[in-house]
């Protein structure tokens, strides 16, 4: 499989070299995070971040109720369920953006 990054101005190109088909089968955010490259926007890899701490990951309801862990960055741009699953682990991309601190009951906010 062949995996190139995303740039602005043009969209990700991703093959199967095996049977040169488009698509993202079994295995793609594997493969995609050991090229480097974030399986959900296609953008480098953030050394030292993960995808738990930040802004852009949203809880996304399915239609059949379960929840999954999206990225904003790429919800409604086309893809049925908004990209691949995502986990809080996940090494997060150059896009990184903290996510703010949750305020406690007491007004304050979390430090982490």
């Amino acid at each position: 499989m062949i995996i190139s990054p995303a740039t602005d101005n043009t969209p990700t190109q991703h093959t199967d070299s095996a049977g040169g088909r488009n698509g993202r089968g079994r295995g793609f955010v594997r493969q995609a995070l050991d090229a480097g490259i974030h399986p959900a926007t296609r953008r480098p890899l953030a050394t030292g971040q993960h995808c738990g701490g930040c802004a852009h990951l949203q809880v996304k309801e399915l239609a059949d109720a379960s929840q999954r862990l999206k990225c904003a960055l790429v919800i409604g741009t086309g893809r049925r369920n908004g990209g691949p699953d995502l986990h809080e682990e996940t090494p997060a991309c150059a896009a990184f953006k903290a996510a703010p601190l949750e305020r406690t009951n007491d007004g304050t906010q979390e430090t982490s």
